[in-house]
């Protein structure tokens, strides 16, 4: 270990000039046999402002101090295509994810951080099985008291970035679903969702409804629509918070056809969307307010609506209206099926 020695005031202003002109602290602390530390100590003492890490390792590349001897990953040519797991990494990448693209210091990040451990091993596999090249992971551990752990998933691939990025953008308030996905077969679509309702996604029971949050209106409308393909329906409105946007389910039908198109990864969530459809089961809609009811009921059935089609607008029980109809009406019942399946009284 060198030991510290007296520096005569023009050599620490020599220090200052070569570490303006390019030099690094440790080749001038090398080239005058001088302890590191005593070169940054002149350097403060002179104002001078000290490179970043990434700064530094921009500096050194243009000097030719450092070299980059990472030989770049080569991704399989079926990377290119859009698959079920392509999809899922795309919209995670809309939400808790992230893709650092930055040419400059040479970085190339795709990554997750989420206290799920299936998330991030779902995320994970997806990675893997889209470009060939195993993720690293690692557990967080949280100092706060009563915070999660955390894991962490990291592919550092500049193909896989740029591949990932001709697809959309993926800033907080910009992203959109890609074209691609728009046009592509109902099993990407609902890859798709999943991957942003395992993101940004929520299970309310006490409201009844699956519902998606996010900073980009355009973005949520889209998923809006990817929605539609599969019949369920929502709706997007703007939160207490002006500055994001929530998504909601409308009716018990179509959190019915989320959980049975879409659903989750995670584990918590896939138990609370659980004990959303088995209250379906129990709930029913008091006397009171399918009396009230009544009148929009006979005039939904005298514009030739059958029982299926006002059960569904109402948010009632199929067999609820056809008792209700022909008790409390003169309007002679269509020949048609009613379904007594209890989930839908």
């Amino acid at each position: 270990m060198k030991t510290r020695k007296y520096v005569p005031a023009a050599l620490a202003k020599e220090f200052v000039l070569l570490y303006n002109g390019g030099e690094s602290s440790h080749s001038i602390a090398n080239k005058f046999d001088i302890d590191h530390k005593t070169v940054l100590d002149h350097l403060y003492t002179a104002g001078t402002k000290i490179r970043s890490k990434s700064e530094a390792i921009k500096v050194g590349l243009a000097k030719g101090r450092v070299k980059s001897v990472a030989k770049p990953h080569v991704i399989p040519q079926h990377s290119k295509n859009l698959t079920r797991e392509k999809a899922y990494i795309l919209s995670v990448l809309a939400g808790d994810g992230w893709l650092d693209s930055s040419p400059n210091v040479r970085r190339y990040q795709i990554g997750l951080e989420t206290i799920d451990e299936e998330f991030a091993d779902e995320f994970r596999r997806c990675l893997y099985a889209t470009y060939g090249i195993i993720p690293s992971k690692k557990k967080l551990a949280e100092k706060h008291p009563g915070w999660s752990d955390k894991y962490c998933v990291k592919l550092c691939c500049k193909a896989a970035c740029e591949d990932l990025l001709s697809y959309s953008s993926f800033k907080g308030n910009e992203w959109n679903v890609p074209h691609a996905i728009k046009t592509a077969p109902l099993d990407i679509k609902t890859s798709y969702l999943r991957g942003f309702f395992d993101s940004e996604g929520s299970v309310d029971i006490n409201s009844q409804r699956v519902s998606g949050t996010s900073a980009c209106l355009p973005g949520l409308c889209g998923i809006s629509e990817l929605l539609t393909d599969f019949g369920i329906k929502s709706k997007v409105i703007q939160s207490s918070k002006k500055s994001v946007y929530n998504l909601r389910t409308c009716g018990r039908a179509s959190v019915e056809l989320f959980a049975r198109y879409v659903g989750f990864t995670i584990n918590r969530r896939k138990e609370k969307l659980q004990q959303l459809l088995a209250s379906y089961k129990l709930w029913t809609t008091p006397p009171s307010d399918v009396l009230k009811l009544e009148p929009e009921m006979r005039r939904l059935r005298n514009l030739g609506l059958t029982y299926e089609e006002i059960a569904e607008k109402l948010n009632l029980g199929v067999i609820t209206v056809w008792r209700h109809l022909n008790t409390y009406t003169s309007v002679e019942p269509k020949t048609e099926h009613v379904n007594d399946d209890p989930c839908l009284l």
